[in-house]
């Protein structure tokens, strides 16, 4: 298992998930959404760089927000945890419910509650993968004015947006 950038105990504080959903199974959310999610935004060596490097001053930074200026103005972001909490809080939104049996994967429903319909779950997924975009944009503007501190990373100097500088895959984006 890569060592988690963030903790379950980062991830109550910022986007709580439901108390009795049992911890160990969360943690693997959180490895698979960093893994898959962190690694397409970052490029793999800048995710080498983070996982293997996250206690030096700048990944740390990043990770945990900061406050940067820029241009005589003083700007703050939320950091990358909090990128990885709302990446791992949508996929736990599809998952949640769903439980591996010897017959198949089911749906586990109580006889005092309703389950969402399928449509407003897939909502709840998209939103929630847009609010960490956001997050990740404010990230990706801190990564663009110390870019000299991140050399695993590339910027585009046609654009004015990062991408990571292997396995571009514009459909993760929208």
């Amino acid at each position: 298992m890569a060592d988690l950038l963030w903790t379950y105990a980062n991830q109550q504080t910022i986007k709580p998930i439901a108390a009795n959903f049992p911890q160990p199974k969360f943690e693997q959310i959180m490895e698979e959404t960093q893994v898959e999610d962190l690694q397409k935004l970052l490029g793999f060596e800048f995710y080498q760089d983070i996982i293997q490097n996250s206690a030096n001053t700048w990944n740390a930074a990043l990770l945990a927000g900061d406050t940067y200026a820029y241009s005589s103005v003083t700007y703050y972001f939320k950091g990358l945890k909090y990128v990885l909490a709302y990446f791992a809080y949508a996929r736990y939104v599809k998952i949640s419910a769903i439980k591996d049996t010897y017959g198949g994967f089911v749906n586990k429903q109580f006889e005092q509650s309703r389950r969402i319909n399928n449509g407003d779950e897939a909502n709840l997924h998209k939103d929630f993968r847009k609010i960490a975009f956001k997050y990740w944009e404010e990230c990706q503007k801190f990564i663009n004015v110390n870019s000299s501190e991140f050399p695993y990373y590339y910027a585009d100097p046609l654009s004015s947006r990062c991408w990571p500088s292997d396995n571009y895959n514009k459909s993760f984006y929208i």
